[in-house]
């Protein structure tokens, strides 16, 4: 097993699985900490109805509110940051998440999964990022490419 040579926390939210999926293949392969992101209310198990509630998130600028206990952030050198991508955006759980990072100085790195298209997901990570030090995204669709590949994950953990 590879082990990061810094301090990292996975930090993600997964509606139907494939980002915890992927949360945990990280996980086994650098050994960092992992914490679920927490809405305290559950979106509908319809993505027809998610995408109403989340549009209408959007339009308002209110994100979910989440029951997470944060740990001490600034501990870790490296915040890996996963979720699905909704309408070509980032979840608002997550969005929610990234509130609670401003401050963080260590590197924030996004992973996501998708359907068929990442649609604008790394201009809207940069857009709701405010002062955190991102790096290049990893991603993975479930319809498109790119597909998961495990080399080319090791390679993006390699750069972190």
């Amino acid at each position: 097993m590879h082990k990061m040579a810094q301090e990292a926390l996975i930090l993600y939210y997964s509606q139907f699985g494939n980002t915890a999926r992927l949360a945990s293949k990280i996980r086994q392969l650098t050994g960092a900490d992992i914490l679920r992101i927490q809405p305290t209310t559950d979106f509908p198990a319809d993505m027809k109805e998610t995408d109403r509630v989340y549009r209408q998130q959007r339009r308002q600028g209110q994100w979910p509110k989440l029951a997470n206990q944060w740990p001490d952030f600034n501990y870790y050198d490296v915040i890996l940051v996963g979720g699905p991508v909704w309408d070509g955006q980032l979840s608002s759980p997550v969005l929610a998440a990234l509130e609670q990072l401003q401050g963080f100085a260590g590197k924030v790195a996004p992973f996501s999964t998708g359907w068929s298209e990442l649609g604008n997901y790394e201009q809207d990570w940069q857009a709701h990022a405010g002062k955190l030090r991102l790096c290049p995204g990893y991603h993975v669709l479930t319809h498109g490419r790119p597909h998961y590949d495990q080399a080319n994950l090791m390679s993006w953990l390699r750069k972190l």
